[in-house]
Parts: C-alpha cells; structure tokens; sequence
C-alpha cells in the first residue's frame, strides 16, 4: 500500500481493521505517527464538541475588563463613589429602553451561504471522490455530533463522509447518490451562530435545513434533485447516538 493510499483511507477511517490497513499503518514509522496525529485530532474534536460554556462566563468576563481599569485611589472618596452609584443607576435604568450607540456586531453569516460556498469551493473533488464508504465510517464521523446512521438502505451509495468546516466549527460532511446526481448532507451542531431559513436557492443549487435534536440538516443538491424528499430519507434513518 503506497504512502497516498494509506492517507486516504486514514482520513477515511482511522479505525479501519483491514489487516492491509494494519500493517501499513504499524510497520512503517511515518505512518504510526500520522496514525497518532489524526487519532489525536478526532480526539480533541470529540472532547471540544461536548466542552459546555460556563453560563457565569460572560459575567466573568466583564468583572475581569472592569477590575483591569485605572483607579485613583489617592482621590477616591466617597463623592467619587457617589458619582459611580448615581451614573450606574442611571445608565442601568436608560439601557433597558435605549439601545447603545456601539459599533455595529458582525452579522451572522447565512446557513445557505455557508452551505452553498461550500459545495461550490469543493465540487472539484466531491463530485468525482468515490471512497465506498462504510455504515461503520459514517457513524464513526457521526459520533462527535451524538448522532448516528441507523443502515444504509434507505440512503444509498455513500461517495464520502468526514468532518468540514461549518460557519467557523467543525461539522460532519456527507456526500450520497441521489436520483439524478451527488447530494450533499451537512450535520451541523445547532448551537452554532447562522442565519436560519428552512429552505433556499441561487441558479444552480437548492436546499433545506430540517432541526434535529442535537443539530441541523442541512441538504444541498443541483436544482434537479429532489432535496426535499433526499432531506426526508436521510432525517428517517439518523438517530440520537447520545
């Protein structure tokens, strides 16, 4: 097995217990350190996606940017904390009905932006890539997300499943066989920050966004391919893994 083929098949399952797989990956010391690292990065992926966010963090943040302003403690006295009280009374009570005249926030960006660029940037080798994916592959990229394929009957030919990234996180990425060309399905944790539509289109794609339990489907295909009843058959045979 040359050192070209043994990626591919490392990036498509690192768990692969084909015994040409094994040897590849335990007589040679270029491929057990590879081996490492991408079992390495599906590790830390794994751990960041189930890592919860404080719900005290955004407090904490802002009482540590306050306690790093200047004080004058020499000239502070009871008329300075006089001052304090009365400004943040005042500012607390008129922000309740007064938006603050900050710097615009970034938009989020659009779920069918997203999905549509990434098709796009990477149909050169989705639409010919033809990795004979397994239920075991695909469930093995499912599980970060706490999901996972129930078989493969209902969904058909599998070209290709790994990771992407989705809007500034990871996602799980897969392409299948639908009736007239390659569909694209995204897993994507719905906690990440986008811009919702249940469906949309531009003059070569179309796609729907279907809520799950733990993320969003995200299906996008050719304007030919029927999304809508592609985005059904896929939703039917996902199930929680967690």
């Amino acid at each position: 097995m040359d050192d070209l083929e043994f990626r591919r098949r490392a990036y498509a399952d690192p768990n692969d217990k084909s015994p040409d797989f094994i040897n590849a990956s335990t007589t040679n010391a270029g491929n057990r350190q590879f081996m490492e690292e991408i079992k390495g990065f599906n590790h830390k992926l794994e751990r960041a996606l189930h890592e919860p966010v404080p719900a005290a963090l955004p407090d904490k943040l802002m009482l540590s940017h306050l306690l790093r302003q200047p004080d004058n403690r020499d000239n502070f006295g009871w008329r300075h904390l006089a001052v304090a009280a009365s400004l943040t009374f005042v500012l607390g009570f008129s922000t309740r009905f007064l938006p603050l005249s900050s710097a615009p926030a970034t938009p989020m960006p659009s779920v069918a932006q997203v999905a549509m660029h990434h098709v796009r940037a990477e149909m050169s080798f989705t639409h010919h890539v033809d990795e004979d994916v397994s239920l075991a592959t695909i469930n093995a990229k499912l599980k970060p997300y706490g999901a996972r394929l129930k078989n493969m009957a209902e969904v058909g030919k599998v070209y290709f499943a790994n990771h992407c990234m989705f809007a500034g996180g990871p996602a799980a990425h897969l392409v299948i066989q639908g009736e007239h060309d390659r569909v694209h399905v995204f897993i994507v944790p719905d906690d990440r920050a986008l811009q919702l539509v249940d469906s949309f289109s531009d003059t070569r794609y179309h796609g729907e966004v279907i809520p799950m339990s733990l993320n969003r489907l995200v299906v996008v295909s050719e304007l030919e391919e029927d999304v809508g009843k592609m985005a059904s058959k896929v939703r039917t045979s996902l199930e929680r893994a967690i």
